[in-house]
């Protein structure tokens, strides 16, 4: 065929991105893959000298580098370049499971922590690696066009005023009203997110230093002003959040890289906010910072310890029926039931009690509080369904177009339930519906009052259909009289 195709791969005459057309591995090759995983978990079994013993450093030290491997392994893969809702997920177990491990052996080296640390990592991650094997390991689905979802002017101009407004109102609000931060901190949190998406996904996205400052400046100000010292993971996925944006851009495939090889920047970083005077026990005082970063699995272990003697409660499923209810402001109910991190504190640090302090155990230790060693089980089909929807949520609102707000709502909502799974797996659903609920209460405000004066003249106009060009009538020849 003739054309100045010729010698072009199909793939790239069309315009499609590499990363749709690229062929799934089939099912023998992810079960290979699987087992290949579950072996390497055994491996580490076979380490550990002394299956009975509490502690073993050379068993925990190797499940736990196998576990942030694992989850950094499966952020790489899945999706291509894109950043998915189970790739976000794994880069989460990598950190609070796998660095968690590695952290506490090193600095236990001679210490004998008096809980099966072991027991708490390996559960960990064979439930991860048979989790991705049943239900995230078939990617077909999450390989969608990197180049899709992309906002016309006037909804992208929209999402930048919008982000912009909400951005200002929440510094206001805590300067003024320094009590208002719960409710400061999601407001600006949204405005960075859809000042975000009005700037990578509008007509400006291929202005990558005007926007790059503009986000940089707007981060800067949130960390300013509306990060306190507490809740770092917030700052965190908020980072995320603009992160998984850019990854929607096909011109960036180093998004991915950049997240891994800062990692560990980000988070030295992070420590140095919250480091405290080395004193009393390392594994009750925060003297480097990353105390509420390792403390979950060290919770799990302590749980086990408790389930194996018969003296860790069953909720029966009350901690998630709490975290149903969450969003419901205390003041309108007094009696509100509390969260999953509260009930920890009577159980891991009583002394504590009644002092407004929360503890965190990993989704794993919910599981378990609430349902024994049966829940482990039970948290592999619900966690695994739960994070593929996501995942398919977060997928089909980068693809659809956003022409309207509505379409921008989807989009940075998805953006936001995806990037709290960090909250799930860290303490558990109740601060995940709260954090990432809030927030989306705020996006449907903002879409509800001022949403409507993008989209009506939008809608009216997609109702009216094409506009068909004026007839020009050509003025015709007086008639001739004889």
């Amino acid at each position: 065929m003739a054309g100045g195709n010729r010698g072009v791969h199909p793939r790239h005459a069309r315009g499609v991105p590499d990363d749709r057309l690229r062929t799934p591995p089939s099912g023998l090759w992810r079960l290979l893959l699987g087992l290949a995983w579950l072996g390497l978990g055994v491996a580490c079994l076979l380490v550990q000298p002394n299956p009975s013993a509490a502690w073993d450093r050379d068993g925990t030290l190797a499940m736990s580098f196998l576990a942030t491997l694992f989850g950094a392994w499966v952020f790489w893969r899945d999706g291509g370049r894109r950043i998915t809702a189970v790739g976000l997920y794994n880069l989460a177990f990598a950190f609070f499971v796998g660095f968690s491990g590695l952290y506490q052996t090193v600095k236990a080296w001679t210490l004998d922590p008096g809980i099966p640390l072991f027991t708490a990592v390996a559960i960990c991650y064979f439930a991860q690696v048979v989790t991705w094997l049943l239900f995230w390991s078939g990617d077909g689905s999450r390989r969608q066009p990197t180049n899709a979802g992309q906002a016309d002017g006037r909804t992208a101009g929209w999402a930048v005023k919008s982000g912009l407004i909400l951005l200002v109102l929440a510094v206001a609000m805590a300067t003024v009203a320094p009590d208002s931060m719960p409710v400061a901190n999601p407001i600006g949190f949204v405005g960075v997110v859809l000042l975000a998406v009005g700037l990578l996904r509008g007509p400006m996205a291929h202005h990558t230093f005007l926007w790059g400052v503009v986000l940089l400046i707007a981060f800067a100000v949130y960390f300013t002003y509306l990060f306190t010292g507490f809740g770092r993971i917030v700052v965190g996925t908020l980072a995320l959040a603009l992160l998984v944006m850019s990854a929607h851009s096909g011109q960036r495939s180093y998004t991915k890289l950049l997240i891994l090889g800062g990692a560990a920047p980000a988070l030295l970083f992070l420590a140095g906010l919250r480091a405290t005077a080395s004193q009393g026990s390392p594994f009750t005082v925060d003297q480097d910072g990353f105390g509420s970063a390792i403390s979950p699995l060290r919770a799990f272990a302590q749980l086990l310890a408790l389930d194996e003697v018969g003296l860790l409660p069953r909720g029966w499923g009350e901690t998630f029926a709490n975290a149903a209810v969450g969003l419901v402001p205390r003041a309108m109910w007094e009696g509100k039931p509390i969260g999953f991190g509260a009930d920890l504190v009577a159980l891991l640090s009583p002394e504590l009690v009644g002092t407004g302090h929360s503890a965190a155990a990993l989704a794993h230790g919910e599981w378990l509080y609430n349902f024994g060693v049966l829940g482990l089980g039970l948290m592999v089909p619900v966690v695994g369904l739960a994070v593929r929807f996501i995942d398919r949520l977060l997928a089909w609102a980068t693809s659809s177009p956003l022409t309207t707000p509505y379409a921008v709502g989807a989009y940075a909502g998805a953006i936001i339930i995806a990037v709290g799974l960090f909250d799930l797996l860290w303490v558990g659903s109740f601060t995940y519906v709260v954090r990432g609920g809030g927030r989306l209460l705020v996006l449907a405000a903002v879409i509800l009052v001022i949403g409507w004066r993008v989209a009506e003249p939008t809608i009216a106009n997609h109702l009216a259909g094409p506009r068909r060009p004026p007839v020009v009538r050509r003025p015709q020849p007086a008639a001739r009289t004889r």
